[in-house]
């Protein structure tokens, strides 16, 4: 899996900022990036306007639409794949594991998302470098979204006992063929959207500081963090299976400034009063719950962290359960996404 995208916007946040709208404003405009025009004289005509501002609010929505497709990709269909694969060999023949098969099935509002994104993006006239990306990507991965769902429906009803898998064989063939595609096509549009938003993080982070969002600052700089030994873990390319081969030892530097970041958060959290200020609604259950992820996290990570050093691999119990174990570098990332969902949550609440 790569990882889930956590969206900022420096121009709007500043637009935002500069034409005084409210915090609760601003941190929903972290979210949904929907253009906010600053008001200022102009000696354009009233249409052209009308339509920059158009285009930069297309702009922002298909950058939503790429955040929100990217962010399915790395959870929920990723799942929906190794489910599949999980019942069904791994090669191009169609080869059940055992008499009984099965796959997850796709939620439909990524349907929507991915749709979205293509309409936005066939639209536009001058594509970049993303654009192009998922416009290779969008076909491939519709189909292959399809067929995995007509996977759920066959195998939910056991239709493959009444025509001995004959459905099955097609359904395999198809999945097999979008997803020797689908690897490497996923792989450069996240590539690419991961560019892209990690620009537009950097640009975003002093803003908010000089602007006095000094806890959104903390909040979006842990979650960057995060996301920063999330892929330093994936450069190693160490997965559970292989944990104590990483090299805690390069990772030490982030995990001291997660630690500290963690710290940082924590007590702005504690200050109900500082956190109404900046507009984050402290009686929501999100808030206690953002809290709590953030702890977890910390002690995700330190126990992945003694476990490597302790050289205490994980068994294929705990490798194979449909819950993360403790000390485990899913167990880490689990939490990181916890925080990231809180945390969207909490500012569209």
């Amino acid at each position: 899996k790569k990882q889930l995208v956590f969206p900022v916007c420096t121009a709007v946040i500043a637009a935002a900022l500069a034409s005084g709208c409210g915090t609760k404003d601003v941190l929903k405009s972290m979210q949904s990036t929907e253009a906010v025009s600053e008001t200022s004289e102009s000696t354009e005509p009233e249409e052209e306007t009308l339509s920059e501002d158009e285009a930069e609010e297309a702009e922002s929505d298909l950058y939503n639409a790429y955040i929100d497709v990217n962010n399915v990709m790395v959870d929920r269909f990723s799942d929906v794949i190794a489910s599949y694969f999980r019942y069904v060999d791994f090669a191009e023949e169609f080869t059940p594991l055992q008499d009984d098969y099965w796959c997850n099935s796709i939620t439909s509002t990524f349907y929507d998302h991915m749709d979205e994104a293509n309409e936005l993006a066939q639209q536009k006239a001058d594509k970049t470098s993303l654009d192009n990306a998922y416009l290779e990507l969008y076909p491939v991965m519709r189909d292959l979204a399809e067929a995995l769902d007509e996977v759920y429906d066959y195998t939910d009803m056991k239709s493959y006992l009444d025509d001995d898998y004959a459905k099955g064989k097609e359904l395999h063939a198809r999945i097999w063929n979008d997803y020797a595609s689908y690897e490497t096509l996923a792989d450069t549009f996240i590539n690419e959207l991961s560019v892209v938003a990690d620009q537009k993080r950097d640009e975003n982070l002093e803003q908010l500081k000089a602007e006095g969002y000094e806890a959104t600052y903390a909040f979006t700089k842990l979650i960057t963090t995060g996301q920063e030994i999330q892929t330093a873990i994936y450069e190693q390319e160490i997965d559970d299976s292989q944990l104590t081969s990483l090299d805690i030892e390069a990772l030490q530097p982030l995990y001291d400034q997660y630690v500290e970041e963690v710290q940082t958060c924590l007590n702005y959290l504690a200050d109900s009063d500082a956190m109404e200020k900046e507009g984050y609604p402290t009686m929501s259950a999100y808030y206690s719950s953002f809290e709590r992820n953030i702890r977890e996290s910390k002690t995700a990570l330190t126990d992945l962290f003694q476990r490597v050093r302790d050289q205490k691999g994980l068994e294929s119990y705990e490798l194979n359960s449909a819950f993360a174990a403790d000390g485990s570098i899913e167990n880490f990332f689990d939490t990181l996404s916890n925080i990231i969902d809180d945390y969207n949550r909490l500012i569209n609440y």
